[in-house]
């Protein structure tokens, strides 16, 4: 009976990889069913524990938003490379932002080629932000994660509120005067947000590296946001109904469900990797899949339905602006009928933007759209056709194709190597 079972099995493995588009529809799917119901979890919180699993030293700091949202930020602040060498002087500070559904363990699951990693052994101060409503944010002085009112942001709050504190947590700290500023995805909107709306904060970074940049999106070819557009793409009493809600919060089915499909040793790991795929951009090469098992312990991390529609609104109109919560509201919230545009021509720092071809999330000409309207702009487009959303955290050459550019530049913003002369 146990070999039937396994041929069984394989005809079932077979069909799923000679179908994998069909099967994959099918796939997410049940993973939304799954979030229907089903026991709640809080998500596993490994920031910390990976670090240190990795010989890093790592502090967690707390931090609370002035609208009372309280986050929790980490800090890798030596490295084990460097520990033989006199560490006394004052390090130049590098802060990370996670996109949406993420968090600050994007930025370390690989030892070899994760970014923070390769910043700290440079002889840099990391520090790794989380957004509200992430695994490691979910805490407010008067809102409870329970209720819809906790959820009622947007990112246009984590950019104001947010982002804004963090940094100024992480530069009174370390009595910095300036951080070095690095993005992905949805950390790029709230830079747009934070820097155009409170233009003070321009002051406070050196050199800024946005990766898969989002700001327009006219050009965005996400079939999801093709067909949500349609029905959340502007203020309707369904957009009403579905926003101040959390997206896929983590449930114990599918975090079972997680561990045996992007196990390292599963047969069906491809539809796990697919899912990316699916969003990121399909048939990308580039990809680490022996992170895998690590990208689905801690994704998704949580985040609000609202954020989403935000970002459906932007994709409707093809503007970068504010949420609109319809006329009326809008009358009362910004004393316009429509929400403002936000001031691309207040960022005033000179920004390094990284892209590609394959990416469904931030398209080749919005980015550039979005390069000609800003005061400064470098543009660094992947010379990968497959290249994807995902492949700028977890590519195989994530190292070589990304972080190393990100690194020389903010060397030669340092003035090469001086800091590390210091040492």
């Amino acid at each position: 009976m146990l070999h039937i079972y396994f041929l069984i099995m394989k005809m079932y493995t077979d069909v799923l990889r000679k179908n994998r588009k069909f099967f994959l529809c099918f796939f997410i799917l049940k993973i939304i069913l799954m979030n229907v119901g089903g026991h709640m979890t809080n998500g596993l919180k490994v920031t910390a524990k990976l670090i240190s699993k990795h010989s890093y030293p790592v502090e967690e700091h707390t931090v609370r938003t002035k609208d009372d949202y309280i986050l929790t930020i980490y800090r890798i602040p030596d490295s084990p490379k460097l520990k033989n060498l006199n560490n006394t002087y004052e390090k130049p500070v590098v802060f990370l932002q996670h996109g949406i559904l993420c968090s600050s363990d994007d930025w370390i699951l690989s030892e070899t080629s994760s970014l923070a990693y390769m910043l700290v052994d440079m002889g840099y101060d990391v520090w790794l932000g989380n957004a509200r409503g992430n695994t490691y944010s979910r805490q407010h002085i008067h809102k409870h994660p329970d209720s819809s009112d906790f959820w009622n942001f947007s990112w246009h709050e984590i950019g104001v509120y947010d982002l804004a504190a963090m940094l100024d947590y992480a530069l009174d700290a370390t009595k910095a005067g300036s951080v070095h500023f690095v993005a992905h995805s949805q950390g790029t909107t709230t830079f747009f947000v934070l820097m155009s709306t409170l233009p003070r904060y321009n002051e406070k970074v050196r050199t800024v590296h946005l990766l898969a940049p989002i700001a327009f999106m006219k050009d965005h070819s996400f079939l999801l946001s093709k067909v949500g557009g349609i029905f959340l793409g502007s203020p309707s009493f369904l957009s009403m109904v579905l926003s101040g809600f959390e997206l896929l919060p983590a449930r114990s089915a599918q975090r079972l469900f997680c561990d045996y499909i992007c196990s390292e040793h599963s047969s069906l790991q491809f539809l796990c990797s697919s899912i990316l795929d699916f969003i990121g951009g399909w048939g990308t090469r580039h990809l680490n899949q022996t992170l895998l098992p690590h990208v689905c312990e801690t994704h998704p991390a949580g985040a609000s339905t609202t954020q989403i529609i935000h970002y459906l609104q932007l994709y409707s109109s093809g503007d970068f602006k504010q949420y609109d919560h319809g006329m009326d509201i809008n009358l009362k919230k910004y004393n316009q009928k429509t929400p403002p545009h936000y001031e691309i021509k207040n960022i005033k720092t000179c920004v390094d933007m990284y892209y590609s071809d394959n990416d469904y999330m931030s398209a080749v000409k919005d980015v550039e759209h979005l390069a000609d309207l800003l005061p400064c702009a470098r543009l660094f487009r992947v010379p990968y056709d497959d290249w994807n959303h995902y492949d700028f955290l977890w590519s195989l050459n994530v190292k070589e194709m990304i972080n190393e550019r990100i690194i020389e530049k903010i060397e030669r913003y340092e003035g090469t190597h001086d800091h590390l002369k210091r040492l």
